[in-house]
């Protein structure tokens, strides 16, 4: 079942993006640009560079093994997916319907290189055990007449963020422009008026100390962690956590982290 439900998603992107490049060529990545990623991605991740006219890696990190149990020179992109059960392999699928009606129904051509992409999904570990890991992604070559032919991809482990939703997909502006976050993957497509449900971000409200205080908790810091790294005192760091899911209207921490994610902010 999940090698059929795999294979749905490869189809469904040979369909969507292979089929529309006529040319194979290779994306040159230099070594400032490895050197500025391994910085931006620390910790339990791994990132790739995949060439969308044949769908395989022209590069993937060594810590792919570490993350997934794959070696990096047996790695392809239907192994990673096939890491996922079924009924996340279905989630991957419709999330990755609602980008490509994204990309291709509502987002410009020349606009394709200033979004990331960001969506959550639960795989299998190199122990076996249950994962969460954050995918983040971004167009980083077209071709001269403005189709995707590469895209870099971060894959990172936030299983110590606790229980994350997995059924959204938000779209994050990089260069100042309109951000459209945590699209429901019910919705099955692209709709701008689905999207900034909340009329500001999560965040507005919340003090610098209290952005930070979020920050360490994303890493999966206690509060008595986080109390001795900025020298304040136990009782004052449950006040601000106190403060912080009541002015974001959560629940608990694992929602507020959810929309941090969905909003891009950690």
């Amino acid at each position: 079942m999940d090698n059929f439900l795999s294979s749905q998603v490869i189809n469904l992107w040979k369909k969507e993006y292979s089929s529309r490049l006529s040319i194979n060529t290779k994306f040159s990545a230099s070594h400032q640009f490895h050197q500025v990623v391994a910085m931006c991605s620390p910790g339990n991740s791994f990132y790739y560079i995949l060439n969308f006219s044949n769908l395989s890696f022209e590069y993937i990190h060594p810590n792919v093994e570490q993350v997934t149990g794959i070696k990096p020179e047996e790695a392809t992109i239907e192994k990673l997916l096939i890491n996922s059960p079924s009924k996340e392999l279905e989630l991957i699928e419709i999330k990755e319907k609602i980008i490509i009606d994204f990309m291709y129904s509502f987002l410009r051509q020349e606009d394709y290189l200033f979004y990331k992409i960001i969506y959550a999904y639960k795989c299998k570990s190199k122990n076996g055990s249950n994962q969460t890991m954050l995918l983040q992604s971004t167009v980083i070559s077209q071709t001269d007449d403005g189709k995707i032919a590469h895209v870099f991809g971060v894959h990172t482990d936030i299983t110590h963020l606790g229980n994350v939703t997995t059924d959204w997909v938000s779209f994050i502006s990089l260069n100042g422009k309109q951000s459209y976050l945590n699209i429901k993957a019910e919705h099955g497509s692209f709709n701008a008026k689905l999207a900034n449900l909340e009329k500001k971000s999560i965040t507005a409200d919340l003090t610098k100390r209290e952005k930070e205080i979020i920050t360490l908790m994303s890493q999966g810091l206690s509060a008595k962690s986080i109390s001795e790294k900025l020298f304040i005192s136990f009782n004052t760091t449950r006040t601000h956590r106190k403060n912080i899911l009541c002015k974001t209207n959560c629940s608990n921490t694992a929602e507020l982290i959810s929309k941090c994610l969905a909003e891009g902010i950690i």
